[in-house]
Parts: structure tokens; sequence; C-alpha cells
């Protein structure tokens, strides 16, 4: 990770931001949804918990939960908020995860493209993690942003909403993306790469963020997780003639530990 994004994370302020969200993105509800009737006897691993956005969704249909955040704000937030006997929060970097042991965990969640600030070694190594403490069949669900996305990324219509205090914010990112960083993500999309790493306006421009072809998100993957499967931002399901053309900004994964 680098010193840009670890900064961006480490910040107190970012908790308020976090915690005020609530709601699971379409694919996260419809896999949750599908998996629920199996989870009850599951123990879980939930990576980048943040304010405890997923916590509220998925804790509740789990045996055993574990949430963890490389942020110390975080995690203290998410204790004080959810204090139940299998609930536990812990400080942890995906990049080791041997605080865990082996093949702990049924079901690891990595949500709200999480994986994506950490450069290309470190990603892949946080693979590795994560495959490591799954049990043989345990299922891992993570979303991660589409470089075939690069092509429309921050549109200017996108910004408009109707709170007026967002609206200024969103058009004053803009406005310094567009001038910082937009010939740059135009040139990486050019190049039609496998992957890079672009600042794309998350948080003020403050972050650097790493976008992946669907297919090579599944070279990655492969051989330690399989039966992978593939979701838009919406929630529907991909067949693999799809891959190659879809250019939702962020894509939902399901895999299963082998």
């Amino acid at each position: 990770m680098n010193a840009l994004n670890a900064a961006t994370w480490l910040d107190p302020q970012l908790v308020a931001f976090y915690a005020a969200d609530s709601s699971l993105q379409p694919p996260e509800r419809q896999i949750l949804d599908e998996l629920r009737p199996r989870m009850a006897r599951w123990s879980m691993l939930d990576i980048g918990v943040g304010g405890g956005r997923t916590t509220r969704h998925f804790a509740p249909v789990v045996a055993e939960y574990t949430g963890v955040d490389i942020s110390p704000s975080m995690v203290e937030h998410c204790r004080r908020e959810w204090r139940s006997p299998t609930c536990r929060f812990e400080v942890a970097d995906v990049r080791d995860l041997s605080a865990f042991g082996e093949r702990r965990f049924d079901f690891v969640l990595f949500s709200f493209n999480g994986l994506d600030y950490l450069g290309h070694e470190d990603r892949l190594r946080a693979l590795q993690q994560i495959r490591t403490v799954c049990r043989p069949g345990a299922l891992f669900c993570f979303s991660t942003h589409n470089i075939q996305a690069l092509g429309h990324l921050m549109r200017l219509r996108a910004q408009f909403c109707r709170d007026p205090a967002w609206l200024r914010r969103n058009l004053a990112n803009w406005w310094r993306w567009r001038r910082r960083h937009a010939r740059d993500v135009s040139r990486v999309a050019a190049q039609r790469l496998d992957w890079a790493i672009v600042n794309d306006g998350a948080h003020e421009c403050r972050l650097a963020t790493y976008y992946v072809r669907p297919a090579a998100q599944l070279a990655q993957l492969q051989p330690a997780f399989t039966g992978i499967r593939m979701f838009s931002r919406a929630g529907e399901e991909l067949a693999a003639e799809q891959f190659a053309r879809v250019d939702d900004d962020w894509l939902y994964l399901l895999c299963r530990a082998d």
C-alpha cells in the first residue's frame, strides 16, 4: 500500500463517512440472500469492515463474525457499536493474516473495492493470505474496479445530485480531478492494459486505485479459487461471454477456495 493510500485510510475523519452508510450494494444483497440458508454455522471474516456497513447485515446470520480493518479508528467504532459475543473486531492488514491461522473461515468478504488500494504485488499477496485462512470449500466474495470502465470514468453528469452541499462537493472534486488526473486516465484507457493504478478522484483525489480487466482478475484468482462467478454493479450475474465487454465501473466476484 502506498503512503497516499495508507494516510487516507488511517484518517480518523473517515469513520463518520463510512459509519453513515448502512445499505448493501445490489450484488451483496443478492449474494447474501442466496447464501443465507447455509450460513448459520459459518465462521466469517469481513476484511476492510470500515464503519460496519456490512456487519449489520452479515453478523446476525453467521455463527462467528470477525471484522478487521487497517484503521484503529474504524475498529474502535465497530467495537462500540456491536458488543455481541459472536462478534469481534481486530486491527489487521490483509497482506498478513497469519494471526488467524490456517483454514479458519467458511466465508470471507472484502467489500467496497478494498483490494484495489494495494499495489499489484501486494494484491497478489493478499489473495494468497485470504486463501490461507479459508477452509477447503469456503467462499470468498469481493468487489473490484473494472479497467474497461476507464473510458467513461468521472463523467460530469454523474456528479449531479439533489443535495446542494454534495453537488458542490462533487463538482469541486470533479474539477480537481480533471485538472490533475484526467489526461493520465485517458492515456491508460487507450493502452488496453490488463491492470493499471490510476487516480480516479476517490476521496477528493487522495487515493491511487487499482483497475483490472475481468479476464486478468480471473487469472489472478486461479488456481487457488474456482467456481468463479461475476456480477455487475446492478446485481446481474454475468455470463462468460459478457466479461470482455462489460463496462460497469465496479464488478463483484464470488468464488470457492479449493
